[in-house]
C-alpha cells in the first residue's frame, strides 16, 4: 500500500441555480443577441457564462478530499503534513446541527503553520469541500461523515501509515 485516496461529492444542492440555469439564459441571450443585432445581450450572455464556468467544479463528482501515502497526509484545502510532525491520531466525534459523526483528531507536534506544506490542494475555492476544523488546543478534527469512504476504513489507514507499514 503506498497511498491512499478518500473522495468527497461537493454539495449539488445549488448546481441548477449556480451552473445549469446561468448557461441555458446565456444561450437563449447570446442567440437572440446574434439574431436581433443586440450586443448588449451578447455581453450579458458572456456574463453569465463567465458565473456558471466558475461553479463549473460543481458539476464535478469524487473530488480527493483526503490522500494519505507514505510521506504524509494531503488535506484538501490546506496541503500537506509529514507523519513525523503527526503526534496522535484518535477516533472523536463532531457535532454537526445536534447529530454526532464519525471524526478524526489530530495531534501534531508543531504549531500547524510550520507544518503544512503548499501543495496543488492548497487553494481553497469557495465551493470546496472543507473536512477540517482548526481546534483552538491546536488539535485538527477531521469530519470523516463528509467522505465517500466508511469512517472505519479511513481510521484504519491513518493508524496504518502512521505507524510507518506504509
Amino acid at each position: 500500500m503506498t497511498g491512499r485516496v478518500f473522495t468527497a461529492n461537493y454539495d449539488t444542492s445549488d448546481v441548477a441555480i449556480k451552473v445549469w440555469i446561468p448557461l441555458g439564459v446565456s444561450a437563449i441571450l447570446g442567440t437572440g443577441g446574434l439574431i436581433m443585432g443586440q450586443p448588449l445581450f451578447s455581453l450579458l450572455a458572456a456574463a453569465l457564462t463567465f458565473i456558471s464556468l466558475r461553479s463549473w467544479p460543481l458539476t464535478r463528482t469524487d473530488r480527493p478530499a483526503l490522500t494519505l501515502s507514505d510521506d504524509g497526509v494531503e488535506i484538501d484545502g490546506l496541503g500537506m503534513v509529514h507523519w513525523q510532525d503527526i503526534q496522535d491520531v484518535n477516533s472523536g466525534v463532531v457535532e454537526v446541527k445536534g447529530e454526532k459523526r464519525p471524526a478524526i483528531d489530530l495531534a501534531f507536534r508543531r504549531s500547524i503553520s510550520e507544518i503544512f506544506e503548499a501543495t496543488e490542494a492548497t487553494r481553497l475555492r469557495p465551493w470546496e469541500i472543507r473536512i477540517f476544523k482548526l481546534r483552538r488546543d491546536g488539535k485538527m478534527r477531521l469530519d470523516l461523515s463528509r467522505l465517500d469512504d466508511a469512517p472505519d476504513e479511513i481510521l484504519e489507514a491513518f493508524r496504518y501509515f502512521n505507524s510507518g507499514l506504509g
